[in-house]
């Protein structure tokens, strides 16, 4: 179904990038044999003003979420997972739950899709909001080369308009504290 009548296509503002809607849910056990992606659904793809409107318009704030789920949104290219490529090499910022994360979510969103980066924009993947006990927001660029890092992270301060401290965190330092604290784990049973 066509979220966009064809007559229409006149009106239509498209973005620099086509974006898609992930949703990932644990499955409340953990199961050996069950893969991280398996709970990792793509949901819809978005290239528009329009488009993205008619689908954020219709879905859950992510705050409503069910506790242990996850809404993504990446460039349609681009997983939302440390394997990607386009991950691999570059890190995410956090920014912990003060209340204004449904607010955040969508001031992040409008700004990516919206190439508020520049000159980084081919260095924003996407942005990732985890529903827990503790919710975070954290948004994964490609990159982490100290200059591109702080420019983005400039941005989403001013973007958000605070003042709380935001963390950049290199995905591959963060694989290697959780591969160090799984060990621990084994060896402490």
């Amino acid at each position: 179904m066509a979220l966009i009548a064809k007559d229409d296509v006149g009106n239509v503002h498209l973005l620099n990038d086509s974006w898609k809607l992930w949703y990932w849910r644990f499955s409340g056990t953990v199961v050996p044999d069950v893969n991280w992606t398996d709970n990792l659904h793509g949901l819809c793809e978005f290239d528009s003003v329009e488009k993205f409107w008619s689908i954020f318009n219709h879905i859950k704030m992510p705050s409503m979420l069910t506790t242990g789920c996850d809404y993504s949104v990446f460039k349609s290219d681009i997983k939302p997972m440390w394997e990607d490529p386009s991950n691999k090499n570059g890190g995410r910022w956090l920014i912990k739950d003060s209340g204004l994360l449904d607010q955040y979510w969508m001031d992040i969103l409008l700004s990516m899709i919206g190439g508020m980066y520049d000159p980084y924009n081919d260095n924003i993947c996407g942005i990732v909001y985890n529903r827990r006990q503790y919710s975070k927001i954290s948004v994964w660029i490609s990159s982490s080369d100290t200059n591109i890092v702080n420019d983005i992270g400039s941005k989403l301060k001013h973007f958000l308009d605070t003042k709380e401290k935001l963390k950049f965190e290199k995905h591959s330092e963060f694989l290697k504290k959780k591969i160090n604290s799984h060990k621990k784990k084994i060896l402490a049973k």
